[in-house]
């Protein structure tokens, strides 16, 4: 297992595509002054395409300590991890090390986040369990302009309409089958009949 470390030490990270993160920084909760990767300890990890980080930040100014999850893809884009710090981090720290010698830092491993795991056993479990339903492609789709968050790069509308009836967001499942009265959207995003 990989111990926690002062976060610097991780940097910097370069993803496959030759971009490269050499710093990371976030504001106090408490104060907002803002900390660099020499205040937090934790873990800094390659995962597929995305740097995993799972950290405990503590602040010099106002000595607030907060947890920091998320993940930045190869855009350099943040996004927050919903899973708790504590068990995001002994996610990270049990993956298996690289070994620098042999494997280019620009190679990224290939394996899904927990969230994603999670959600693709789900939706191969519940495939498992419903029978196929012959589903009926509307004609008309009009998608709600507020959105519920996203998921795998996507928007999550918070209704459709689909050739005049409403459908309220129901659930994430990928690749699932749907029941009698629900509308399967992008292959993952489940809707319900209201």
């Amino acid at each position: 297992m990989q111990p926690n470390r002062r976060l610097n030490e991780f940097l910097p990270l370069k993803f496959a595509n030759g971009q490269e993160i050499k710093q990371f920084s976030k504001p106090c909760v408490a104060c907002g002054t803002m900390l660099h990767a020499k205040d937090m300890h934790g873990v800094a990890r390659l995962v597929e395409d995305h740097i995993a980080i799972a950290a405990k930040a503590h602040c010099h100014a106002c000595g607030a300590d907060f947890g920091v999850a998320c993940v930045i893809n190869s855009q350099k884009q943040v996004k927050r991890v919903v899973l708790p710090r504590f068990l995001f981090s002994l996610y990270l720290r049990n993956l298996p090390l690289q070994n620098r010698e042999t494997a280019p830092q620009a190679q990224v491993r290939h394996l899904p986040l927990p969230e994603e795991r999670d959600a693709r056993e789900d939706a191969a479990a519940l495939a498992r369990m419903m029978p196929p339903v012959s589903g009926v492609q509307p004609k008309e789709i009009v998608r709600a302009e507020e959105t519920l968050g996203r998921f795998q790069e996507k928007p999550i509308p918070a209704w459709l309409i689909l050739d005049g009836a409403r459908f309220e967001f129901d659930r994430i499942a990928p690749d699932a089958r749907i029941k009698e009265g629900e509308y399967l959207l992008d292959g993952c995003l489940i809707y319900r009949a209201s």
